[in-house]
């Protein structure tokens, strides 16, 4: 590897961040410097892959952080092994690719050294966390994810709805980083340490302890935040409101990958003891989600909206997935992370370019015809779409008919079904959008425009789409990669296979047949009956409202009779400090005796 690559991969986006204000002096160097970064970040990643291919021991890195004698000791360092690195070059080489497009996406943009400050930001805090050797400098990184998401969604801020987005994301993780919170706690407290080691050794010799078994439960619980899992996965479809290049970094690199990234480390650390019920809770919390979210995907008519809920139903796959098997699992989900990685990043920049050249459009029904216009982001589309929907020989084919013979294999006959019927309502929500986008008559909308497709903004897209093709078929060589025994999984099962045949038929004739030779039209399931069902799935099932109805809604007008106690008189809110304070020291001293 290259030298202090394990360390050097994460802090050079984070200063080059730092650096942006003395970048932006001059334009030129403002829009390369982070592009050049993005790509050197990248090879410093790549370098590490032959230190892992050549098997253990690996190089880990660590300094001494805080310590004090006679009390502790925190160090924080980088581990290096398959899952670590693999996930570092997903996030590097994606990441580079987008800052790449970047430069025609957001080219004009007023607040383009804050796009960069914080897109490097995003990029170094997500590879520390994948590097991270302990769980404190994971949850550092962990609430550092957050923070970018939370400013590159309400980038655009001076819209209410960038605004509302940005904001709902940071409160609903947080939701989930507060289990996270307690469970990092707990492995301090009855460890004595935070790094990763030090918990694996401590299950060894007491696993006996009921607090073992607590801990994954809670660490799954900031997963679900933020991987947008049911059921905090409301945030996500609403994030959207940011640039397309950060709904791309987001869904293919950074943000939701890391709680499937955290339960594939906990599923390591956990190998020989992991609890029954925190297996099962990976598979149906994903289960649920994948059908839950991919039923709404069938709905949505903004196309952004429609790939966010097709991520959150693919993410449910990965969680499900590392439930079915102990140590298969995690070799099982990571592939179909990589193949996602690479379509969804393809489906989000193809979508990107059509709103680019539509003036920010994002409603499909405004689109139609448009492959004649833009013939390259159609095939590439088509290749996204194609792997999305799992058929061969695109890499979703591979990993997702993999998970389908894991689930049979090891007896969860209940969790294949959830996620057959979702791998069919999956292709005809894709064929929707991309019969909805490219065929037909092309809208009065997008005849105002003169469309072209950007040089710099088609590179991403070919490399993206040539590799949709090209990764399904490393199989057995990342099985080799991750170091993970597959006991026999993997290959072309033909019951599998003969299974995905009859989905791709079910999930492509009704979309072909609705939105292509529109018999029935579609305008007939907005009446009735179907229309209600229609607006249900628009809603995904008002759970959003719900939370809204519950939570804000009631929250604030409980704050508001709350406030009237408060009439701003000094004796009586200084009385009802002291008598706080009286509370508070005879519950103490309660509790003391």
């Amino acid at each position: 590897m290259l030298p202090y690559a394990p360390i050097l991969v994460w802090v050079i986006p984070l200063i080059a961040a730092v650096l942006m204000p003395l970048a932006s002096l001059h334009p030129k160097v403002r829009d390369i410097f982070p592009v050049i970064i993005g790509f050197v970040v990248a090879v410093f990643a790549a370098s590490m892959l032959p230190d892992v291919l050549h098997g253990p021991p690996y190089p880990n890195p660590y300094i001494n952080w805080v310590s004090i004698p006679g009390l502790f000791n925190i160090q924080i360092g980088s581990l290096v092994d398959p899952l670590s690195v693999f996930m570092c070059n997903i996030v590097t080489w994606i990441g580079a690719l987008i800052l790449l497009y970047s430069l025609g996406y957001m080219a004009g943009d007023e607040s383009l050294p804050r796009y960069w400050f914080f897109m490097l930001l995003f990029i170094g805090s997500m590879v520390g966390l994948v590097l991270a050797d302990n769980f404190l400098s994971l949850y550092i990184f962990w609430e550092m994810v957050g923070l970018c998401s939370y400013a590159l969604i309400g980038f655009w801020y001076k819209r209410p709805e960038a605004r509302k987005a940005g904001m709902k994301a940071f409160i609903v993780t947080r939701v989930g980083d507060c289990f996270m919170l307690v469970g990092v706690i707990l492995i301090y407290l009855n460890v004595g340490s935070f790094s990763f080691a030090a918990l694996e050794s401590a299950l060894k010799t007491e696993w006996v302890k009921p607090v073992f078994s607590i801990i994954p439960i809670l660490l799954l619980g900031g997963a679900i935040g933020k991987s947008a899992q049911l059921p905090l996965h409301t945030w996500l479809p609403d994030a959207m409101e940011g640039p397309t290049t950060v709904s791309a970094l987001i869904h293919a690199a950074t943000m939701v990958k890391a709680g499937v990234y955290l339960m594939a480390r906990t599923h390591l650390i956990y190998m020989n003891f992991a609890p029954e019920a925190w297996l099962n809770a990976l598979v149906w919390v994903g289960a649920a989600t994948a059908l839950v979210s991919a039923t709404a995907g069938l709905a949505a008519v903004d196309l952004k909206r429609v790939w966010a809920y097709s991520t959150i139903s693919q993410l449910g796959y990965m969680m499900s997935t590392l439930g079915l098997a102990v140590g298969v699992g995690v070799f099982v989900s990571q592939f179909h992370l990589m193949s996602h990685a690479v379509f969804k990043a393809l489906l989000f920049l193809t979508a990107g370019l059509i709103i680019h050249e539509l003036g920010g459009m994002r409603d499909m029904r405004n689109y139609g015809g448009l492959r004649k216009d833009m013939p390259i982001t159609f095939y590439t589309c088509l290749f996204g779409v194609l792997a999305l929907s799992g058929i061969a020989p695109f890499n979703g084919f591979w990993s997702k008919d993999l998970i389908f013979k894991t689930a049979l294999e090891t007896g969860h006959l209940w969790a294949f079904i959830v996620l057959y019927i979702t791998a069919i309502i999956t292709i005809a929500y894709s064929f929707r959008a991309l019969f909805l986008t490219f065929f037909g008559e092309k809208s009065e909308y997008a005849k105002k425009f003169h469309i072209h497709e950007p040089k710099v903004m088609i590179i991403p897209l070919i490399i993206l789409a040539a590799l949709t093709v090209v990764t399904g078929f490393f199989e057995h060589e990342f099985a080799e990669f991750m170091g993970i025994h597959t006991n026999g999984v993997g290959g072309i099962d033909p019951v599998v296979l003969g299974l995905s045949v009859v989905a791709w038929v079910i999930g492509i004739t009704p979309a072909y047949y609705i939105y292509i030779k529109r018999k029935p039209s579609p305008e007939i399931f907005g009446r009735g009956v179907w229309g209600s069902i229609q607006k249900m799935l628009f809603e995904c099932y008002y759970i959003d409202k719900f939370y809204y109805l519950v939570f804000v809604d009631k929250l604030t007008a409980g704050i508001q009779k709350f406030r009237r106690t408060h009439p701003g008189i000094l004796n009586f809110n200084l009385c009802g400090i002291i008598g706080g304070f009286l509370v508070l020291l005879l519950l103490i001293l309660l509790l003391t005796v």
